[in-house]
């Protein structure tokens, strides 16, 4: 009998991109749908007690933006709020800022402001990621996936004053007080108005005025 062909160490395996039984083709979210690329349940980030994220299927969701080809990230944090996320390539005018060296002039404002501003996170479990979705090499990332993960993280939570926090010390009296739920269909809203920023913030204009951006110094707020 021939022998069997050996198995290549450097063959590709698909990066685990959902704890469903499937991942789904369509994503049915705010008004609209797209196609996930993750979708991950998360027992430990859901909150414990009922309310408005009851029926939220996900805890995160990855996809590209149709309208922006950027990658975008909704993730529920362990406090029970979402958090978004989206992703510049290398080249981008703000690519490897922090969050306190961006000029006002760039006009980003998803809910409460970005407060989280960092590189592909490829060490954490995919479920936790805040990472491009790819296949991994099992003996290195390829040449491709490493420059997908040169990309550049801007984030931001909805765990700020109103903002209700379901794992907060208390819930009940924050919503007698106002405090509001910030559902996954409202987060989305926000993360996608945040890649329409970061996209014409790329192509030269300043978020939403059409505009061009200011000048800023090259090393301003590089790690």
């Amino acid at each position: 009998m021939p022998k069997k062909k050996k198995t290549s160490s450097r063959a590709l395996a698909p990066a685990r991109n959902t704890n469903l039984a499937k991942l789904p083709e369509r994503f049915a979210i705010g008004n609209t749908e797209v196609r996930p690329e993750q979708a991950f349940v998360i027992p430990d980030h859901r909150p414990n007690r009922p309310g408005p994220w009851s029926h939220e299927p996900v805890d995160k969701l990855a996809w590209r933006d149709a309208a922006t080809n950027l990658d975008c990230i909704l993730l529920r944090q362990a406090s029970g709020v979402w958090a978004g996320y989206v992703a510049v390539p290398p080249g981008h005018p703000l690519h490897g800022f922090n969050t306190d060296a961006i000029p006002p002039s760039a006009g980003l404002s998803p809910h409460g402001g970005i407060d989280y501003a960092e590189a592909c996170s490829r060490d954490d479990p995919e479920e936790l990621q805040i990472c491009h979705v790819h296949v991994h090499v099992r003996s290195g990332p390829s040449v491709a996936n490493t420059a997908q993960d040169d990309a550049w993280w801007f984030g931001f939570a909805a765990d700020k004053p109103g903002d209700l926090v379901p794992e907060g010390v208390r819930p009940i009296l924050a919503i007698e007080e106002g405090e509001t739920y910030r559902s996954i269909d409202y987060m989305y809203e926000e993360t996608v108005k945040l890649a329409r920023q970061l996209h014409g913030i790329g192509k030269g204009s300043s978020a939403g005025s059409g505009t061009s951006l200011s000048p800023v110094a090259p090393k301003l707020g590089k790690l």
